[in-house]
């Protein structure tokens, strides 16, 4: 019994072992219910509701930010970009003619011009600005340098009195009341004849312009001195801009030290009582070796040097009436113009011309004004046959906001006797987006 017990043991480590099946293992995912992790309760500090700023808000955060008191804003580079202005004017006409080839005979619907104005204060010096144009001068669209400098203000200070000024750089001279506006700034469609024949539009120079207001009671007094030592003629109306399509030089040229042009301008203003001011000025141009190109074809172009100089008389009225919207402003110039002209291969003959122009100007209402422009002048080389040009256009203007106006217009053009005339009836529009340029020298104070 003993020995049985003991010998099974044995027997049981040299029995074989039974075969062992293997089941295939699939190799789906065993899908096991999903547990959601246990979290014990966090605690954390009560927080107020976060609040969409309103439109509200944002304005007077931006006010606030943009504020004269804001401490991030008190610096010279913070008063610059605070107070940069930028701006655009576009001035659409349609105008037709029944002639072809005259001044104002594009018999289309043109971007006359489309201005880029910026200005910003200078810390302690003035302001400067620029103004950029891409204008459709009759030959596809050109980007025109019109204005840059800067306006030093009140360099005298109180050792003179009233405010002694400078203008730097590229400037609308002070010649006369009206050279410092632009056309899409004129009241009429288009600058006058006069400013045109004798200095081929806007007299633009190269230089500096010292400029002295004294007021005085019920009026004032400015006087204004010129000299650079270049000079562009710019007109919109005139294909090409006034501006030589050759040799991209200026039909007055560019110039030096030796071709210099100097301006000189006093104008007096004086309030007459019960909405009426007065103005009276007298304006000099002088230019002892302007350069000039004449275009004699086949690519070949003579260069000439002139003696030209102008002098002109301008008055002005302006009277509104009182408890009214109603205005009415009358001004005059009267132009001599004593300059040289081509008569032969580098001959050059010298001719004293004569030319005025009136613009009148009624404003019946904020949105309503119409006026008429006249102008004469003689055209050089042909003065002493009598053979003079004329401008004339009448024109309503609507103001449809602050910063655009439409005008509808009628002009007749007289190049000179013996050609032919011409009317030209169209319309304009004038937009203002943002800052308006404010270069231009005001007519009254």
């Amino acid at each position: 019994m003993i020995l049985t017990i003991l010998a099974l043991p044995i027997l049981v480590c040299f029995q074989e072992p039974e075969p062992i099946s293997l089941e295939p293992i699939s190799l789906e995912p065993i899908q096991e219910p999903i547990q959601e992790p246990i979290q014990e309760p966090i605690q954390e500090p009560i927080q107020e509701p976060i609040q969409e700023p309103t439109s509200d808000a944002e304005a007077e955060a931006l006010a606030a930010w943009l504020g004269d008191g804001n401490p991030d804003w008190n610096t010279p580079t913070g008063r610059f970009l605070r107070e940069l202005e930028l701006g655009m004017n576009i001035d659409l006409i349609a105008e037709f003619t029944e002639a072809a080839g005259g001044v104002e005979a594009f018999n289309d619907l043109r971007i006359r011009s489309a201005q880029l104005n910026f200005a910003a204060p200078v810390e302690g010096v003035g302001r400067a600005f620029v103004t950029f144009d891409l204008s459709d001068g009759g030959n596809g669209t050109d980007i025109i340098l019109r204005e840059a400098g800067a306006l030093l203000s009140d360099l005298a200070g109180d050792l003179v009195p009233g405010q002694v000024d400078l203008r730097v750089g590229k400037y609308l001279a002070d010649l006369g009341a009206w050279n410092t506006v632009f056309a899409n700034e004129f009241p009429a469609p288009s600058l006058d004849g006069v400013r045109r024949g004798f200095l081929g539009g806007n007299l633009v120079m190269s230089g500096a312009e010292l400029h002295h207001h004294i007021p005085f009671n019920n009026g004032s007094f400015r006087w204004s001195l010129g000299i650079a030592g270049d000079t562009e003629s710019q007109d919109v109306d005139a294909f090409g801009n006034g501006l030589d399509e050759d040799l991209g030089l200026s039909p007055s040229g560019r110039r030096g030290v030796a071709n210099w042009t100097g301006t000189l301008r006093g104008a007096a203003q004086f309030d007459l009582g019960s909405g009426m001011r007065a103005r009276v000025g007298a304006s000099g141009m002088f230019a002892p070796n302007e350069i000039v190109f004449t275009n004699l074809g086949g690519g070949v172009t003579e260069r000439g040097e002139v003696d030209h100089s102008m002098l002109g008389l301008d008055v002005g009225i302006l009277f509104e009436v009182p408890d009214s919207d109603m205005a009415h402003e009358l001004s005059v110039e009267i132009w001599l113009d004593d300059n040289e002209y081509r008569t032969g291969v580098n001959t050059y003959q010298s001719e004293e011309a004569r030319g005025e122009w009136m613009l009148y100007q009624f404003t019946y209402s904020p949105q309503w004004s119409a006026g008429a422009l006249l102008s004469r002048n003689d055209v050089l080389g042909l003065s002493a046959r009598d053979l003079d040009a004329s401008y004339h256009s009448g024109f309503v203007n609507y103001s449809l906001s602050e910063q655009s106006t439409v005008t509808m217009f009628v002009t007749h053009t007289n190049p000179q006797q013996l050609t032919q005339k011409f009317f030209t009836v169209g319309m304009q529009l004038t937009m203002d987006l943002g800052a308006s340029r404010n270069n231009a020298i005001p007519r009254w104070n």
